[in-house]
């Protein structure tokens, strides 16, 4: 792809801007240098001391997806595998994924076997077509038109896994450094990313209590849930529930009495007349839930006369408050790591599921 002259203050520029541009996020340098080392790829950043360097462009793209894929999308780096392997990876099931390969060549060209038996053959066939899908040809009518030949010739299965294909190479394409910046919000102002660490701020721009635009870093950096700001955890989990429709009632962080969240649902009152359908406890934890801890949400919970308590923890809860809450049939529910950060794969998809809701 060639070279071009570059400094480390150019590289830095330029991978800022698009972190911002796309995801309304400020980053600092030693946020890039973070993510190449997380990524495997810190020697490709310019040293200091080397002033202006000639950079290959395949540099250069591996370190905005890897910058991309840490602040804004995650799964850019992985976009850089070919077609085929993420078409595999993604159906979890090779004779499928051969299968689709295989009658996207034959729509397209008609080939002959000898040829359909190429691998490399079938994956350019299939990027052929997803161009051919991209130009102004009703494209969802195009694709409609394939599901149905694929499910007439082969059923069902194919014709889902169809859209696959058109997924994950449309996810290549917008992670793609070199043809486009892609945002799908008009972000009004920039947020630092320092901030899910050090501020206390419940207020958001993007969102009831929790900003959006962090949200792709916590996909792409789950391993950070443990270190963000105690009061941002708080948020997030509220965030979560007014998404999912309940009317939501955070609490003032400090001295509330082992309550952090009420929970009624949507249109009952939060005006002290009716208790709350749900409390939850938040843990920003790295060592597992005790018993004390349960057994004292278990006492709010019977205090506040809700239905259920909810600890949220980034942690999982010990053996003890696991079996306290069996043998003493406590109203209390885990909700460990695993939970949140199905949660925030969620509230990551734009234009689907909870984001909408927002």
């Amino acid at each position: 792809m060639g070279a071009f002259p570059a400094s480390r203050r150019l590289v830095a520029e330029r991978l800022t801007e698009m972190v911002g541009y796309r995801a309304g996020l400020a980053i600092m340098e030693s946020d890039i240098l973070a993510s190449l080392q997380r990524h495997g790829y810190p020697h490709l950043y310019p040293p200091r001391e080397a002033g202006t360097v000639r950079m290959r462009s395949e540099a250069y793209e591996i370190m905005s997806r890897c910058v991309a894929d840490s602040f804004v999308q995650p799964g850019a780096v992985r976009a850089m595998r070919s077609l085929a392997d993420r078409v595999r990876d993604r159906l979890q099931d090779g004779e499928l994924a051969w299968q689709v390969l295989g009658f996207i060549d034959t729509v397209l060209t008609l080939g002959t076997e000898q040829e359909r038996a190429s691998l490399e053959a079938l994956e350019e066939r299939g990027r052929q077509l997803l161009r051919f899908m991209q130009m102004d040809t009703q494209p969802p009518a195009v694709r409609d038109r394939l599901r149905e030949t694929a499910r007439r010739w082969h059923g069902d299965a194919l014709a889902a896994a169809i859209d696959v294909v058109f997924e994950v190479e449309d996810f290549r394409d917008a992670s793609d450094p070199w043809k486009r910046w892609v945002r799908t919000v008009e972000w009004s102002d920039v947020v630092k990313l320092a901030d899910l660490f050090t501020s206390d701020s419940v207020t958001a721009s993007y969102g009831r209590f929790f900003d959006q635009r962090f949200v792709p870093f916590l996909v792409g950096n789950y391993e950070e849930l443990a270190a963000i700001h105690w009061r941002k955890f708080e948020a997030l989990v509220a965030e979560h529930f007014h998404r999912a429709g309940f009317r939501v009632e955070l609490g003032p962080g400090r001295n509330d009495n082992g309550v952090d969240i009420r929970l009624w649902e949507s249109g009952r009152a939060t005006d002290g007349e009716a208790p709350p359908l749900v409390i939850v406890q938040c843990k920003r934890e790295r060592r597992k839930i005790s018993k004390v801890v349960v057994k004292a949400l278990a006492a709010d919970v019977a205090w506040e006369k809700a239905r259920t308590g909810l600890l949220v923890a980034t942690v999982d809860w010990s053996p003890g408050a696991r079996e306290v809450v069996r043998t003493r049939n406590y109203p209390v529910e885990e909700v460990n790591r695993e939970a949140v950060q199905a949660w925030l794969t969620a509230m990551h998809t734009n234009n689907a599921g909870l984001w909408l809701a927002s």
